[in-house]
């Protein structure tokens, strides 16, 4: 096998290990928090920036669709995916409000906020984040290094750490977290 190939494997194997093995019990209560809030009519809104802005979309789409069974429609929102609001936005020079602004137009009064921060610039997370902490609901950080992660503080009830801010190992372990949750939160309210 290639050096490169085998290196890369051992390093990703790692990370995910380390994950489970540091992660476990905050993936668990987030898990039961969303089946809760499920349960209670709730949604879940997902934002994420820069390079987990698609896995945010994904995670969404498998939430409100499936993963591997048939089921019912959990309620789960991407924002920030509109992308004639973000180009209008864009163009009126208040980008940093687009997921905001979109949080506004959905107008949900019971939910909870899932953040992907993959450690770029995040002034338009932090404004939603506020927003979302300002209106009393439950926010949750998928980051890249929980300890530094400008968005941690005051409001966040829960913190995944990838422990990574390599692009590449981001991506395969937030869409692999994102799995784990959903599968959580399927077995919590379906029992498979």
């Amino acid at each position: 096998m290639n050096q490169k190939i085998s290196t890369i494997c051992r390093q990703t194997v790692g990370l995910f290990e380390q994950f489970c093995r540091e992660q476990n019990n905050e993936l668990i209560l987030l898990a039961k928090r969303l089946a809760a809030l499920f349960t209670e009519g709730g949604h879940l809104l997902i934002a994420g920036n820069g390079s987990l802005q698609p896995v945010a979309q994904q995670l969404a789409s498998q939430f409100a669709f499936r993963l591997s069974f048939d089921r019912p429609v959990l309620p789960a929102i991407c924002l920030g995916s509109d992308p004639l609001l973000n180009s209008r936005m864009l163009a009126a020079g208040q980008v940093e409000q687009h997921l905001v602004r979109h949080y506004r137009a959905l107008n949900t009064q019971h939910h909870l906020l899932l953040l992907f921060n993959d450690g770029s610039e995040a002034k338009a997370l932090m404004s939603l984040r506020d927003e979302v902490v300002e209106n009393e609901q439950t926010v949750a950080l998928i980051s890249y290094d929980c300890s530094k992660d400008p968005l941690q503080g005051d409001g966040i009830d829960f913190c995944l750490n990838l422990a990574t801010s390599y692009a590449p190992r981001q991506l395969e372990l937030a869409q692999f977290v994102g799995h784990l949750l959903c599968e959580l939160v399927e077995a919590e309210l379906f029992g498979r």
